[in-house]
């Protein structure tokens, strides 16, 4: 399945995540599974975004 158009804010949530990740890395902590549902959280909800936008053409 093709990833979902992000908007800025989409991409700017994901930045965000990833730079928590970044300094948890740097702290030596490696699971971090929130990040990882964060970021899946984000891109569903642009998903779900996207099927509405379609459905109502």
């Amino acid at each position: 399945m093709a990833d979902p158009k992000l908007t800025f804010g989409d991409k700017l949530a994901i930045a965000r995540l990833e730079i928590r990740g970044a300094r948890r890395a740097i702290a030596n902590i490696q699971e971090q599974p929130d990040i990882d549902r964060g970021i899946e959280r984000i891109k569903e909800r642009a998903r779900k975004r996207e099927e509405r936008a379609n459905r109502k053409k």
